[in-house]
């Protein structure tokens, strides 16, 4: 049951940022979809500080990045910076983060998040179970990861 309501509250808050922000379709990932690795994408990850300990990571393909934003800020491919892709991709987790816990949590319930850090060597401060799931957005591989016994209480 908890876990029917946490994969509806992934699915939604993935789904209702990448439509706002750049009008694009999520989808269960294909066998052909490129996955995103530290050799083609980026990782970011954001502490869950309350009201418990967490850490939600999201993991992209560089060009998913690029197309996002390419819609997002009408840049032309080659104008996208190495900067602008960890901002985008900090901006995404922070939104789809926010959205998560803010649907996951009860009503009444605050929370406080740390700042997303982009980096695949970034060290590993979360415990407790772990549950990632796989997107696919325009042949783009996209990554939520879920840290933390408090996603999977109850």
């Amino acid at each position: 049951m908890m876990a029917d309501r946490l994969n509806q509250v992934v699915g939604q808050a993935i789904a209702v940022t990448l439509e706002n922000m750049a009008f694009m379709e999520i989808a269960p990932v294909q066998a052909d979809t490129e996955v995103p690795t530290s050799d083609n994408g980026m990782m970011a990850r954001m502490l869950v500080l309350e009201p418990f300990q967490g850490e939600v990571q999201l993991a992209a393909t560089t060009a998913l990045l690029r197309n996002v934003i390419e819609v997002v800020h009408a840049f032309p491919d080659e104008a996208v910076v190495e900067a602008m892709l960890s901002d985008m991709l900090g901006e995404l987790l922070n939104t789809i983060g926010g959205r998560l816990l803010t649907e996951y949590l009860p009503e009444s319930q605050s929370y406080r998040l740390g700042l997303p850090e982009v980096g695949w060597d970034l060290p590993d401060c979360s415990e407790g179970q772990s549950r990632a799931w796989n997107l696919q957005i325009e042949d783009q591989g996209l990554v939520l990861t879920l840290v933390g016994d408090g996603f999977f209480a109850g």
